[in-house]
């Protein structure tokens, strides 16, 4: 493998890396802000 190659291969890393990185949620918490994507039943009751 080339040296050229090796640095392609390094920068498209990088640049999916820090898309990854920006993509995610705001403060950093994941999921656990959001909340179940789906109503369970037991929410649902009056």
């Amino acid at each position: 493998m080339s040296v050229r190659t090796r640095r392609r291969l390094l920068a498209a890393t990088a640049l999916t890396l820090l898309a990854l990185v920006l993509t995610g949620c705001k403060d950093g918490t994941g999921v656990r802000d959001e909340g179940p994507s789906t109503v369970s039943p037991a929410a649902s009751a009056p």
